[in-house]
């Protein structure tokens, strides 16, 4: 075979390379990447069926949670990158449209309103 079909050995080293490091830059024009240090962090109040409040601080990447038990909770998203859904260990919060779903391990959800 003529060798001009092939494509130097070169380059089918360091191609995959490129590809991989390409996905490491922002989205250009029109697309700002935002990093989790420029993210305003966001406090908002829930009220939930059971009576009780929830302060809910979303930073982003992680949300913390303080419920009627005084105790701030950081949960961190779940899966990585999600803005709606958090969760560590014994705790999980699904957020959607005003509404907030609460889990405790060991306790009934409490679905909590804006």
């Amino acid at each position: 075979m003529p060798r001009d079909s092939f494509l130097p050995a070169g380059l089918v080293l360091v191609l995959p390379v490129i590809l991989s490091l390409s996905a490491c830059v922002d989205g250009g024009p029109g697309r700002p990447s935002v990093s989790p240090a420029a993210y305003t962090p966001t406090v908002k109040r829930y009220h939930c069926e059971n009576g009780s409040d929830v302060v809910i601080e979303n930073r982003g990447t992680s949300v913390v949670v303080t419920d009627e038990t005084g105790q701030p909770v950081e949960l961190p998203a779940s899966p990585t990158g999600s803005r709606a859904r958090y969760g560590s260990g014994a705790y999980a919060l699904v957020l959607e449209d005003g509404e907030a779903l609460w889990m405790k391990a060991g306790e009934e959800p409490g679905t909590c309103l804006r």
